[in-house]
């Protein structure tokens, strides 16, 4: 049995998961019991995208012999890609307890630390890793994925460059290298990172955005999974980025927007978050809402919101889309708010048009920009979007809205740079 499953590995180990996972059941057919051909299994699960089946033969092989570390250690990668971090940095520990030179576990617990905001104690266990195993190409990129979170970015960019000595085929690398790039106003250099990323493979949307945006080239929206990964990574620290580094007050300020019109309504029985992320804006609008529903693209932000508890219904998907559903229902809104979301989407012509038919008699529209000065819309080097103010008075004029407040604001504040940007309240004409 210990030499077919050694055979199963080199073939597994080659890529052949199909043949390889046929090779350990056909172990486990005559022998239920062996460890490493269970253990082998369930990564097999985990490696095509089945997490969940993967937790039964790993927890099988731990059964059988729980003194293997790397057996706890896929347990805790199967864990966390369950969300369940508790349980998988329990499982990490414990394979370090048996291995303490187990770099993948050290690895697993920087990405996990990372995840939850810790960013100091995911340094620590990615240079552990990498103290262990200087060449671990992974470990070196998720550790400049953490000093770029803590501004560092020269030394992320090094980290980076050494995970792709090593592994000159690592794709994720070139677009987190090419970032960091960015960020430093590198432009070239960050271009050509990209540019090797789309050689590797050319399918990646969110890599030619942020490509359009250093060159120039203005799109009409941003890719969804560029705006869903980007989301997704910013979740655990969100709330606090935006208002202790950023100086971020759009939600206040679109509130108070509401609460200074003159003659304006006092309550809104029903109300939209378009674009929600955490749930700042519907936070504000408490006491002004009946209830409010809230639309995102970022599962993991969706999480962060609905945890507040603000929100009466929460949907995953694209703002358009949502609006066009049939969980919008028809007229069926009082209140529309939208912060900080048309960042992310230059053409607003078809968001103008749905807001319109799910909006009620006077209901308001009310949301923040980036100011362009000139022309409608613009993809920005920063790869979010502005809009003009004669771009929001075409599309209000276009679909019956009255502007009933233009708010110059500063929309954020980044590297000492205040940004320029308008909170809009739009009032249905009858």
């Amino acid at each position: 049995m210990d030499a077919l499953v050694r055979e199963a590995l080199r073939v597994h180990q080659a890529g052949n998961l199909e043949d390889a996972e046929a090779a350990y059941r056909k172990v486990l057919t005559v022998n239920p019991g062996h460890a490493d051909a269970n253990h082998f299994l369930g990564v097999i699960a985990f490696q095509v995208g089945m997490a969940e089946e993967s937790l039964g033969p790993i927890t099988k092989a731990i059964g059988i012999n729980p003194e293997k570390a790397i057996y706890h250690c896929n347990l805790g990668n199967s864990l966390q890609a369950l969300g369940r971090s508790d349980e998988a940095i329990a499982s990490h520990q414990k394979a370090l307890s048996l291995n303490p030179n187990l770099s993948e576990s050290h690895n697993s617990l920087g990405s996990i630390m990372q995840k939850q905001g810790h960013l100091e104690d995911a340094v620590a266990y990615f240079d552990k890793a990498i103290d262990i195993k200087p060449d671990f190409a992974m470990a070196h990129n998720n550790l400049g994925i953490t000093l770029r979170n803590l501004g560092k970015l020269d030394e992320a960019i090094t980290s980076y460059q050494k995970a792709v000595a090593i592994k000159p085929d690592y794709l994720d690398v070139y677009s987190n290298l090419g970032n960091a790039l960015k960020e430093l106003g590198r432009s070239d250099e960050a271009l050509a990172s990209y540019r090797r990323a789309l050689d590797i493979d050319p399918g990646l949307e969110d890599v030619r955005h942020l490509i359009s945006s250093i060159s120039g080239e203005t799109t009409d929206i941003a890719p969804e999974k560029y705006v869903r990964k980007l989301f997704d990574d910013y979740a655990g620290r969100f709330d606090d980025h935006l208002t202790n580094a950023l100086g971020y007050e759009i939600p206040t300020l679109m509130r108070h927007a509401v609460d200074t019109l003159p003659d304006g309504p006092e309550s809104f029985p029903r109300a939209l978050d378009l674009g929600c992320g955490t749930g700042m804006v519907a936070e504000n609008f408490q006491g002004m809402t009946g209830e409010i529903d809230g639309v995102d693209l970022s599962p993991k932000m969706l999480e962060q919101a609905e945890a507040k508890g603000v929100y009466a219904n929460l949907y995953l998907a694209d703002v358009l889309e949502f609006l066009e559903g049939p969980d919008a229902r028809p007229a069926g809104y009082d209140l529309i708010v939208s912060g900080d979301t048309f960042i992310y989407i230059g053409k607003l012509d078809g968001i103008f048009a749905a807001a319109r038919r799910v909006l009620t008699d006077c209901g308001l529209f009310v949301f923040s920009v980036e100011h362009l000065e000139d022309g409608d819309f613009k993809l920005l080097p920063s790869s979010r979007y502005s809009q003009s103010d004669t771009y929001i008075e075409k599309l209000a004029a276009e679909n019956m809205f009255g502007i009933i407040c233009l708010e110059p604001v500063v929309v954020r504040v980044e590297s000492e740079v205040p940004i320029p940007g308008r909170i809009f309240v739009l009032q249905v004409a009858v």
